[in-house]
């Protein structure tokens, strides 16, 4: 029974995503993350291919470098950037290409438990991106998320979680909100892989993208978190 409960708690998060699986344009995020701690620090570097139209092109590529710096017990700071290359369409030349972007974001974030296993993770976050335009950097555009994420640690090596990010651009207002749910899978204490499933949701009408499945593995080094 102890073993039954864990699993039908992860049925449930991911049972109202059942539905979107059947939305034409399936799409697949999946890439890998490292963390390197030492002592209030941390290092992250990652890198991310991202695929659509049912997994059959690749729609965008991405690295991006990032530090942490841990204020307390519950709060953390952030600083990264991110170089994407994303297709585009060359008009004059009928090519599809990889155009540069560069993003700089920061993020606040907070995290506590809910009692035993419950726990409540929000981040805030500030985000600027350019583009490259001949050559020359061109604004592209500015964003604050707000996510809010809840997980359940389990007696198993699975924790679920499900979150929802609202997306409010600078000068233009609320536009998406994008619905996740899903697994982290502990292989031992430096390694684990996240397995979710979400979608970005428009905000004051359009078409919403099809369901796009992640899948991430991720490698934490260095000493543990201070409390």
């Amino acid at each position: 029974m102890s073993n039954l409960r864990p699993r039908l708690t992860l049925l449930m998060l991911l049972s109202p995503l059942a539905a979107w699986c059947q939305t034409s344009g399936l799409g697949l995020w999946t890439g890998a993350n490292a963390q390197y701690r030492f002592g209030k620090f941390e290092l992250h570097a990652n890198a991310q291919a991202r695929f659509s139209d049912n997994v059959t092109v690749t729609r965008a590529y991405l690295g991006e470098l990032g530090l942490s710096y841990n204020l307390n017990k519950h709060w953390e700071l952030s600083a990264y950037y991110r170089y994407t290359g994303r297709l585009k369409y060359d008009k004059e030349t009928t090519d599809w290409y990889y155009r540069p972007y560069h993003r700089f974001y920061g993020e606040l974030s907070y995290d506590h438990k809910l009692g035993k296993n419950l726990k409540l993770d929000y981040r805030l976050r500030y985000q600027n991106q350019f583009k490259d335009d001949n050559e020359v950097l061109v604004a592209d555009a500015s964003y604050l998320r707000n996510k809010l994420e809840f997980s359940y640690d389990t007696p198993t090596r699975l924790t679920p979680f499900v979150s929802a990010d609202l997306f409010y651009q600078l000068g233009d207002g609320f536009d998406q909100v994008r619905y996740k749910a899903g697994v982290n899978i502990k292989i031992d204490k430096q390694q684990s892989i996240d397995l979710s499933a979400f979608k970005d949701v428009p905000i004051g009408g359009g078409t919403p993208d099809g369901l796009i499945i992640g899948a991430t593995y991720k490698l934490k080094l260095g000493s543990k978190k201070k409390k």
